[in-house]
């Protein structure tokens, strides 16, 4: 979090309401604050920004003001260069409204000035989103698809062992999927020998075939034509909600969701969403367990008719949909066609994205669909288990355990080429990049928070053990992409172009 001296183009979050006066720059940071937070926001920034940054504040200009209406942090940067000391008066203001970031004597023309306020925008936004994410993971998720519990889930809901390993398994990437098997293969063999290679062969060739229906058993919610509502309710937990479940345990939540399943259903209207709060507050009572009103989100998406949009626009029928409920933002797809492929999207998901950037993100997965993704992980990881012992064996020999890293190593790089090639076909076919770039932007805010001022990271990122490419490329590469249909042909040579500009181009 600490100030650097660096020269900031571009801000983690492109969606910001900015207002510049002469002498004034406002940023709103993020709207609709639940009042519970206020507090911890604010010491949060106190925490992780203002104390480790105490040596580039002017002595005694630090305020903490609190009145009825939230809290009010105001400091004054005085950050030393080669020629001149920048000043900067910030304050931030936090309310159930929103958070806003003010720049006091802001002066446009000055480049230190701009520099500095784009680092201090990008510390409070990170702090703020980190502060909101814990809060995700220690909230109760409780995803409504219908007026039953079999179309419903309750926050951790787990039949088995088999639907929570198919959880982490469909959730990810298809490249981790497969991936996965590779691993295995390399134990198989030395228990087996080289019957190995066949075998899993077959069991990759009967998971492709099967994917799509597997993967719906990550969830009971699963919007249909007929069924394509799905609300999401999500309770913040507090200190009196933790200590109810630490003593009841979890096995009340389904009981819970349940409850609040049929009661409720599915809220169409700002009213009844405030009705089915009340509704709730009365049912978590009853089990012990204590919130307030602010403490209760109701989200309701048509997620069925968003997927419908998309694959229409490429195409194609809509694929299965089933909604995972994981606070994570994410989502996925599988399947060796059309009409035999499945949609996992998480709760997180539904909560966090707008419409446009719900949108870029199926765009993305059915672009995974479209280029046949698996099918082609699927004969690369084939031939990796038949070269491996019929063709390149000797260098097998030779590198010992280096060709596994070399042979992940070709597979993820191959990965990385597929993702940037879905980002592609997303924003292509939808015509809407910025919202692409919008939505991975808020998905992985803190890697890219990382990325963006770790001198190293942009680089180092390009080697790591994961499909995907790193996230400021990702971005940066949806914020330029040209909207006027040059990019409209030969879609795998663009990203396979652009993949290696963007490796080379890391490292200066």
């Amino acid at each position: 979090m600490h100030i650097a001296k660096v020269n900031v183009v571009w801000h983690l979050r492109s969606e910001y309401k900015v207002i510049t006066a002469s002498t004034t720059k406002r940023i709103v940071i993020q709207e609709n604050i639940p009042d519970a937070a206020v507090s911890g926001l604010a010491e949060a920034i106190e925490r992780y920004y203002i104390n480790p940054n105490l040596r580039y504040i002017e002595l005694g200009s630090y305020k903490r003001v609190t009145s009825r209406t939230g809290i009010e942090l105001s400091w004054k940067i005085l950050l030393p260069e080669s020629l001149a000391t920048v000043a900067l008066s910030n304050h931030v203001a936090i309310n159930t409204t929103a958070v806003e970031l003010y720049f006091d004597d802001f002066d446009k023309s000055n480049l230190a000035q701009t520099n500095l306020s784009s680092r201090v925008i990008d510390d409070v936004q990170s702090i703020v989103w980190s502060y909101f994410q814990h809060a995700k993971q220690s909230s109760l998720y409780f995803v409504i698809g219908g007026n039953t519990d079999e179309h419903s889930e309750a926050p951790g809901q787990q039949k088995s062992v088999t639907k929570n390993l198919l959880k982490r398994l469909f959730s990810g990437n298809a490249t981790n999927v497969f991936l996965t098997f590779l691993f295995f293969s390399f134990i198989l063999f030395f228990l087996i020998g080289p019957i190995a290679i066949f075998i899993m062969i077959v069991f990759q060739f009967v998971y492709l075939i099967f994917s799509d229906r597997l993967a719906l058993n990550i969830g009971n919610v699963r919007p249909t034509a007929k069924r394509p509502l799905v609300t999401i309710v999500s309770v913040r937990s507090n200190p009196d909600t933790v200590k109810a479940l630490y003593t009841h345990g979890k096995k009340i939540l389904p009981q819970i969701r349940d409850e609040v399943t049929k009661s409720i259903g599915i809220p169409a209207t700002i009213a009844t969403r405030e009705s089915a709060k009340s509704t709730i507050l009365g049912i978590l009572a009853a089990h012990g367990i204590t919130a307030r009103m602010n403490d209760i989100e109701i989200k309701t998406r048509n997620v069925y008719e968003l997927v419908e949009k998309v694959a229409t626009k490429f195409k194609r029928s809509p694929p299965k949909i089933v909604i995972a409920n994981s606070v994570v933002s994410n989502a996925a797809a599988t399947g060796i066609s059309t009409t035999h492929s499945s949609i996992m999207i998480t709760a997180g998901s539904l909560e966090d994205l707008n419409d446009e950037e719900l949108e870029a993100v199926i765009g993305h997965e059915l672009g995974h669909i479209k280029g046949h993704d698996p099918v082609i992980l699927f004969a690369l990881t084939s031939f990796e288990f038949i070269g491996r012992f019929y063709l390149w064996f000797p260098l097998l020999l030779y590198l010992g355990i280096f060709y596994f890293i070399l042979a992940f190593g070709a597979i993820f790089a191959v990965g990385k080429v597929l993702e940037t090639r879905a980002d592609t076909e997303s924003a292509v076919v939808l015509g809407d990049p910025g919202a692409m770039a919008s939505s991975l932007t808020k998905i992985g805010l803190r890697q890219l928070y990382h990325e963006k001022y770790s001198p190293a990271a942009k680089f180092l990122d390009w080697f790591q053990f994961d499909p995907h490419p790193p996230i400021y490329f990702r971005v940066m590469r949806m914020s330029k992409f040209p909207t006027d249909g040059r990019e409209t042909q030969h879609v795998t040579l663009v990203s396979i172009r652009d993949c290696i500009v963007g490796f080379l181009t890391s490292f200066k």
